[in-house]
């Protein structure tokens, strides 16, 4: 069996009934500065009721979005031959000199042509003596009557042959001349007198260098943005010089497949003929892609569907998804279902729940619309835009 034990109370020690006297004095002391303090914490704003996430918001603003598109095109004339002669033949006389300024129509070379003179005198012969005989079957048939109408009609087709023969015969002698088909500036020529050339060999250049032409790719997304009479600035690639002024005198009816841009060409004024025909020149034109929401940066998060931002409303959390489209210094410009004016939660998102009451130290600073413009350089060599914000990957995660 097991022993039995049989509980003996302790004796009271002398003085323990003092000690808590004590202890329980000091509790209380203890309980009425907490609450003191508990109410003085509430007074002053450190006191958080129970579901309530203090927060900071600032309200959604508007701008414009206006980006610089920068592409490098290479130049041409406004008008640009490379001059071939019509037919072979030995050269007789060259009549121009390397950069030589000509004017529409001058001579610039010429081969040799004494044949074609004599075939041109011949002609002209010809006709003279088919133009006799018409009339005088027409006076003899005016006194007489006595030719048959075949006759005549037959001597005025021989007339006419002979026009022709002669009309010929001075488009072959015009073909031994090359004239400048516009006025401009004539390149080197490897030609001298006494040559021998055939329909194959280039002769010379000539451009009209009083405009320039500066072909460029613009990405397909600005293709509603760049029209016929868009300015642009062009400025000499690799230098820092002063800009000049020109503005877009053509755009191309198709997009490349491949880079996803189109061309787009541009007229500068070559003042002082100071450019040339094959320079590089870096083309900036700027183009307004709409008015867009503008949010801080640090109220957009990521979550598995997407960006989206805490929003206030009714003084409780709400969710709003967002697209982004453009990120900026501090700020990114979104697209969304979404008021403007409306308080965004730009302090305290990581424990803000959507339903959440919020409370918000900041409810009257902020709002207005922005009258800022948001821009920022976009570099262009032909490559797709993914139309996404600047920095952010497709799912508007940074990249």
């Amino acid at each position: 069996m097991l022993p039995r034990f049989r509980h003996q109370p302790n004796p009271q020690r002398p003085g323990s009934g003092g000690r808590g006297l004590l202890l329980a004095v000091l509790a209380s002391t203890l309980l009425g500065v907490g609450c003191g303090n508990e109410g003085e914490s509430g007074r002053s704003g450190g006191f958080r009721p129970s579901g309530t996430t203090t927060v900071v918001t600032e309200a959604i603003t508007e701008q414009p979005l206006v980006e610089t598109i920068q592409a490098v095109g290479t130049a041409r004339a406004l008008h640009s031959v490379v001059l071939y002669p019509e037919a072979a033949g030995i050269v007789r006389a060259v009549h121009f000199q390397a950069n030589m300024r000509v004017a529409a129509g001058d001579t610039l070379l010429e081969l040799d042509n004494r044949d074609e003179r004599l075939a041109v005198a011949l002609a002209e012969v010809q006709l003279a003596d088919a133009e006799r005989l018409v009339r005088r079957y027409q006076q003899v048939n005016e006194v007489d009557a006595n030719l048959p109408q075949s006759q005549i009609d037959g001597a005025i087709a021989a007339a006419d042959t002979a026009r022709i023969s002669l009309d010929q015969a001075r488009v072959a002698l015009d073909r031994r001349f090359i004239r400048a088909p516009f006025a401009g500036v004539v390149g080197i020529t490897e030609i001298d007198a006494g040559d021998r050339i055939d329909s194959s060999m280039q002769v010379t250049t000539l451009d009209d260098r009083s405009q320039l032409l500066v072909n460029f790719a613009v990405p397909e997304v600005y293709v509603s943005k760049i029209q016929t009479g868009t300015p642009v600035d062009v400025r000499l690639w690799g230098e820092a010089g002063q800009s000049l002024r020109g503005e877009v005198i053509a755009v191309d009816s198709r997009i490349d497949p491949t880079s996803r841009a189109f061309t787009a060409r541009a007229a500068i004024e070559n003042q002082g003929d100071q450019y040339r025909p094959g320079m590089a020149f870096e083309i900036s034109v700027r183009a307004e892609r709409g008015n867009f929401l503008t949010v801080p940066d640090v109220a957009v998060q990521w979550g598995a569907d997407g960006a989206y931002i805490w929003t206030e409303q009714d003084g409780k959390a709400v969710r709003q998804e967002v697209q982004l489209v453009k990120r900026l210094a501090g700020e990114i410009l979104i697209e969304g279902d979404i008021p403007l004016g409306t308080r965004v939660v730009t302090e305290g998102v990581q424990a803000v729940r959507a339903g959440a009451q919020l409370r918000d130290l900041n409810p009257t600073m902020g709002g207005g619309e922005a009258s800022r413009t948001a821009g920022e350089t976009t570099p262009v060599s032909g490559q797709r835009d993914n139309g996404g914000a600047a920095g952010l990957d497709r799912r508007g995660r940074p990249a």
